[in-house]
């Protein structure tokens, strides 16, 4: 018989956001009493912040935590708490709201970014007290001292991770960097950007979970290896599907580094590369996205498959077979359908 599916933890993010933003809990939390002052310093969060959780997401890095403990649990292990696996929903919403900003992206998740509803210093705030906000909660989960403390430790080096990672994706550009370097320098991007918040989902599941080091290793590796895979779909999608032609223009007039050009540089000779390089950084995003989506080759979505397949293979090779294994693919199978 086959394991159940497992669905999306609960409570949602916006159920957290109200209880968090309740007149008792800011009372606590701001030492203030005041109901009018407790009703503006509410408002000021709870408007963008209402707007942007109720937006649906996929969720899946909470999925994966929840996957992660469940896979390596036994009768000692301590109970998931509930909220853990939206700690890095949080997280991860938090980066959208400031990546929107830096990016000068106009929409998120069918709607208008928030800096576009809400003004950019309303929603920058939002964004980095979403930073801030898994952080307090952790704190109060009912788990031992040490284990929250080593938790903290794995949240924070990611969050400087991710920060790296966000700072090559703004501050170097594919003009900058030579063709025989440009698939190191996206990958060390996508490695620190998109795959360590991943990372952490299956490290977090797998440390409450009591799991030995090597195992939460192994499980870690996993999660990054999913996080590169997935990010390398989306931009090849961007570039070859007609569909996605106005996020595969936003990210040629920004020149960012993307996946698209890490396959040219490895599968097109070096003068060629270097020709589309010059041709981004003077030709208009329009008149440029034919002639480089001419050298971009849909088979090489393959690659980022067998990269998916590989860790799968090796995370089997850590923790065996098993119809919890089973039930994490089958989540993975799905997102990875989304992609096409």
């Amino acid at each position: 018989m086959n394991a159940p599916a497992l669905r999306t933890p609960a409570p949602a993010l916006s159920s957290m956001l109200e209880e968090q933003l309740s007149f008792a809990e800011l009372s606590r939390l701001l030492d203030e009493e005041d109901e009018a002052a407790l009703v503006l310093a509410r408002e000021v969060l709870h408007r963008p912040l209402a707007d942007l959780l109720a937006r649906p997401g996929k969720e899946f890095r909470a999925r994966l935590l929840a996957h992660a403990h469940a896979l390596v649990r036994d009768e000692r292990s301590p109970a998931l708490p509930p909220e853990l696996p939206q700690l890095v929903e949080m997280l991860h919403a938090g980066s959208l709201v400031v990546d929107d900003i830096e990016d000068a992206a106009t929409e998120r998740r069918g709607a208008p970014a928030l800096h576009v509803m809400h003004g950019l210093p309303a929603a920058l705030n939002a964004g980095n007290w979403l930073y801030f906000w898994p952080l307090h909660r952790l704190s109060q989960l009912p788990l031992a001292p040490a284990l929250l403390a080593e938790l903290h430790a794995e949240v924070a080096a990611t969050m400087l991770r991710c920060h790296h990672g966000q700072g090559l994706d703004l501050g170097v550009r594919v003009h900058d960097v030579s063709p025989r370097d440009l698939p190191a320098v996206v990958l060390l991007s996508t490695r620190l950007k998109t795959g360590a918040l991943l990372e952490l989902s299956l490290r977090l599941g797998a440390l409450v979970a009591g799991a030995p080091r090597a195992t939460v290793d192994a499980l870690g590796r996993f999660g990054r290896e999913v996080g590169i895979a997935l990010q390398t779909l989306d931009d090849l999608g961007s570039i070859t599907s007609p569909a996605r032609r106005n996020k595969a223009l936003e990210d040629l007039g920004a020149a960012r580094l993307t996946w698209a050009w890490a396959f040219v540089a490895d599968e097109v000779d070096e003068v060629t590369v270097r020709s589309l390089q010059r041709g981004l950084a003077t030709a208009q995003p329009e008149a440029f996205y034919e002639t480089f989506r001419a050298h971009v080759d849909p088979a090489w979505k393959r690659a980022p498959r067998l990269r998916l397949e590989a860790a799968l293979e090796g995370l089997r090779t850590a923790v065996g077979s098993s119809q919890r294994l089973d039930a994490l693919v089958r989540d993975l199978r799905t997102l990875e359908q989304s992609y096409e």
